[in-house]
């Protein structure tokens, strides 16, 4: 039986023509069907919500005989069918509920008893209403309201009280102008109107007030779509590749064969390269770096896999995790159960959060709503695909593992001004510690990242003194002195950190790491820099004597007495102005003969020594 005909049956002619006395004490006169079941769900918008939108929407108002959904009745209906964004048919009437409308109702909507008298009654005007909405009233064609929850409470209690059944799904103007439309001092629709220059010369009417809040909508979906293409570029930034997605495909296969629930699971790639697998929160991430492909885990599960592996940097969890390389996702077989475990954890704290109601829900939703996800399809033939890849060719992972540098392997020369921990204040109070310390460790954050290094550390010192040991402070200690390339500094102070705050040892042993290899790095450099001087200083002397050599030694003439005569450059030179052969003059320097030419002769080195 169809809504009309039921109505037909059940009422006489002659209620629904004829005008109806107010009374609040009256009844309906026409025999009521047992509630109907009428459900109204709130949509969030999403690019696909909005190509539906683009398409056909329905905005709606009512005005009403007060607040209370229960006590009061609508007695005012508008709506307004809007096709790619023009509104195009309009509904419009008064009821007549058979109530009476309060002074301050009447006082908003300038609606009166009177006006009301020879409207039609519920059930005549409702199932207008519902002729009017068609396929609204299955949810498939979305419908508006302004803060459109009291609008469809309304609309759900008349429907179901009157014996009807619907499923209706609608979008809220006013959330969304919250979001999308920044800078108004409230979101009222009047204040919408008023932003986007539409006129409403009957203000509170629902015809009118519907009209406009499509429009309003209107507006919101072109810069929600300036929104939407951002993120869709976004997404696909984030999108892992092909040859990342077999190892997606693996995760999600090692979590579903074990009956996890993979509803939440989602996978994304950031800007630093790791690709996240994620159940709100991550579990795991893995990174395909010009090195090779890892997976980072925790440290102990290293002996669960024979691969090569070696410590994270301070930014992938420091020394309590690992890197594991691999050369393809059937490489982590034997961390499927780590896997699963991770992924275990991470799900019960995820649904922890999402147990806080329906807001958390919501905001967990939106959270993954920009993430990858794979399908049980997706997983089966990404795994077939790269199990035929993988066949192809079978090259070995060369992986060369950096050696952990040695403290013994380094000289550490850090002179400093910070006392001695016994000197601290508030050493035992950390309340009072953070209440002295923490402003001059902020200040020194702002020097630091201002380039003013040598002031930051000054204030770093004090913080510490006044009794500040957040690990921030030794981030920023370290900081700090890796840009001035004060390793041997940066080394001991992590080396403190780790002493006081042991739940950090991970994260600053992996950086005091670092240090070790960049001192190292640098102390190398500095011995090779000198061997390479004293190296080059020999070579010069090398070629000074052969340069000597090559020109001939410098030679004295003399007379018995061992005076000396003159000096010449060499024999050869001196032979030519005596007249006495080279041969002779070089036997007499030579001891060979006692003279030459009637002179004694030596060479001049000897003369000199």
């Amino acid at each position: 039986m169809g809504l009309l005909d039921f109505f037909k049956k059940k009422t006489r002619q002659s209620e629904v023509n004829e005008p109806k006395k107010i009374n609040e004490k009256v009844q309906p006169t026409w025999p009521v069907k047992k509630h109907g079941n009428v459900n109204t769900s709130k949509i969030e918008l999403n690019p696909s919500v909005l190509d539906q939108l683009k398409g056909k929407f329905i905005a709606f108002d009512v005005e009403t005989t007060g607040l209370s959904v229960n006590a009061d009745r609508i007695v005012e209906l508008g709506a307004v069918i809007f096709i790619d964004g023009k509104p195009t048919e309009y509904f419009s009437t008064l009821v007549n509920p058979l109530i009476h409308i309060s002074p301050s109702a009447s006082a908003v909507n300038h609606i009166t008893n009177d006006m009301i008298a020879s409207a039609p009654g519920e059930p005549e005007t409702y199932s207008k209403f519902l002729d009017f909405i068609g396929d609204a009233i299955n949810g498939e064609t979305l419908m508006c309201a302004h803060n459109a929850s009291f609008d469809f409470s309304f609309l759900s209690n008349t429907l179901s009280r009157l014996g009807f059944d619907a499923e209706i799904h609608y979008i809220d103007t006013l959330s969304l102008s919250r979001k999308y439309v920044h800078g108004l001092e409230n979101y009222q629709q009047c204040t919408l109107e008023n932003h986007f220059g539409f006129s409403n010369g009957t203000a509170h009417r629902a015809k009118s007030d519907a009209e406009n809040c499509g429009k309003i909508l209107k507006e919101i979906l072109l810069i929600a779509d300036k929104s939407f293409v951002a993120e869709r570029e976004m997404i696909e930034r984030s999108k892992p590749c092909q040859e990342e997605l077999f190892v997606c495909a693996f995760i999600q296969h090692a979590i579903t064969e074990r009956h996890g629930d993979i509803y939440w699971l989602r996978f994304r790639k950031n800007s630093s390269g790791y690709v996240d697998a994620a159940c709100l929160y991550t579990f795991l991430k893995f990174k395909f770096a010009k090195k090779g492909k890892y997976v980072i885990v925790r440290r102990n599960a290293g002996n669960l896999v024979n691969l090569s592996s070696e410590p994270c940097t301070a930014s992938e969890g420091g020394t309590d995790y690992i890197r594991v390389f691999f050369k393809n996702a059937l490489d982590l077989t034997t961390l499927s159960e780590y896997i699963f475990s991770v992924f275990n954890d991470c799900y019960k704290s995820m649904m922890d959060y999402i147990g806080n109601g329906n807001y958390a829900r919501r905001e967990a939703e939106n959270a993954i709503s920009t993430m990858t996800r794979l399908s049980d399809n997706d997983v089966l033939q990404l795994l077939e695909e790269s199990n035929r890849n993988d066949s192809k060719e079978d090259v070995p992972v060369n992986i060369q593992i950096e050696p952990i540098i040695d403290r013994s392997a380094v000289i550490i020369e850090a002179n400093h001004t910070r006392v001695p921990l016994a000197q601290i204040k508030n050493r035992g109070n950390w309340d009072r510690g953070f209440d002295d310390g923490y402003p001059y460790w902020e200040q020194g954050e702002t020097a630091r990242k201002d380039g003013h290094i040598d002031e930051a550390i000054l204030l770093f010192d004090k913080a510490r003194y006044n009794g500040y040991e957040a690990p921030a402070l030794y981030e920023s200690y370290a900081k700090a002195y890796r840009t001035i390339k004060d390793y041997s500094n940066e080394i001991v102070i992590l080396e403190e950190g780790m002493e006081r705050l042991p739940n950090q040892t991970g994260i600053f042993e992996a950086r005091r790491d670092k240090a070790l290899k960049l001192l190292y790095t640098k102390q190398e450099s500095e011995r090779i820099a000198k061997e390479k001087e004293r190296s080059k200083a020999e070579k010069a002397a090398q070629k000074e004597k052969q340069t000597l050599r090559h020109k001939g030694r410098c030679i004295l003439q003399m007379d018995d007495d061992g005076n000396i005569i003159k000096e010449f450059e060499t024999i050869a030179a001196a032979a030519n102005e005596v007249g006495v052969s080279s041969k002779s003059i070089r036997d007499a320097a030579n001891g060979v003969q006692k003279h030459a030419g009637g002179f004694c002769w030596t060479y001049k080195e000897q003369c000199v020594n």
